[in-house]
């Protein structure tokens, strides 16, 4: 199987949505993919600390897909910018960033987008 994109997953979504019939309202959508992305994060946590490897692959995957819901809803209810346009300049600022080693802490270089 090939490699599967941000961008991918964010039109998974919204036609896996459009296709089982979900109508979505902006204070329902994001209620839900927020208490799903939760419950997620927790799925992951569990697993690691269960030491249940083998489960972390699925659970984050799960982490990934409602992750890509809440963008989906900032872009298409709110008109906000597209993730994967975000994503790469976010990357871009991390590389910015240096590590200091002695107390284990990255800098944050002056950024108005990414404080």
């Amino acid at each position: 199987m090939k490699n599967i994109t941000i961008k991918q997953i964010q039109e998974w979504e919204r036609s896996f949505v459009k296709r089982k019939g979900i109508k979505q309202n902006k204070d329902d959508a994001i209620k839900i993919a927020l208490f799903k992305l939760i419950e997620e994060v927790g799925e992951v946590a569990k697993a690691v600390n269960e030491n249940k490897w083998s489960e972390v692959p699925a659970e984050v995957s799960d982490v990934i897909v409602f992750a890509c819901k809440v963008a989906n809803i900032a872009e298409d209810f709110y008109g906000k910018e597209e993730l994967t346009n975000v994503l790469k300049r976010k990357i871009d600022y991390c590389e910015t960033r240096t590590y200091d080693k002695k107390n284990k802490k990255f800098n944050k270089p002056k950024n108005k987008e990414f404080k």
